[in-house]
């Protein structure tokens, strides 16, 4: 009897120890590779010779994207944030840091030349200032307008606060129309005191929120 609750208690410690390891080390995921060329992922360290051995970062993007909580990967894969922003506009600077600031994962489109601009325009003819917002489909309000954008983002579902897993990646931003149709340019050469960038300039409607117009 003495020795049964001896074995019940020693079965309970490691039970315990196992709870208490650190919660960083379930994250370590290891890809190995047998000298046969079996792959195989673990997350126990490899100590066998001839093995080769990744340790895979599970914060960062990988090939089905980035680790999210169940909530937010469901909101992105229903409601997807779309974000339309062109080159040296503030009010595009502002939406950006918006969405990174709350936590929200966003597909960011940038309208960077004139084959992008032809691409934006025969989705968007009405439209002529950025930054564009589209929350599941629904367009918002062209220009930057905080208020707006939140209670966008709340009505959707989004959490108010940053809920994203630590060393998350945000997607670098990328040109609106697909590489195919982009031709291919040499770069003009600068002179001395030319501006290059086409000038920002304020929306035609003076009430509409700020941002850049065509």
């Amino acid at each position: 009897m003495v020795m049964r609750l001896m074995s019940i208690r020693m079965r309970d410690a490691l039970i315990l120890a196992t709870l208490l390891v650190p919660l960083h080390s379930a994250w370590a995921l290891y890809k190995i590779i047998s000298p046969s060329g079996e792959v195989t992922f673990t997350d126990v360290p490899p100590a066998i010779p001839g093995q080769l051995a990744q340790r895979v970062d599970t914060t960062a993007a990988g090939d089905e994207g980035p680790v999210l909580p169940f909530t937010l990967k469901r909101l992105v894969r229903e409601r997807p944030v779309l974000l339309y922003t062109t080159p040296h506009c503030p009010a595009c600077e502002d939406g950006v840091k918006l969405l990174r600031t709350r936590g929200v994962p966003y597909t960011e489109k940038t309208v960077s030349d004139a084959t992008d601009l032809a691409t934006f325009r025969a989705d968007h003819p009405r439209v002529d200032h950025l930054p564009l917002l589209s929350i599941g489909g629904v367009t918002l309000t062209p220009g930057f307008d905080p208020e707006v954008w939140n209670q966008a983002l709340s009505t959707a579902g989004y959490p108010e606060n940053s809920a994203l897993p630590p060393h998350y990646k945000f997607a670098a931003p990328t040109h609106l129309a697909p590489p195919a149709s982009r031709p291919a340019q040499k770069a003009p050469t600068p002179h001395h005191g030319q501006d290059l960038q086409p000038p920002v300039l304020p929306p035609s409607n003076p009430n509409a929120p700020p941002g850049f117009q065509f």
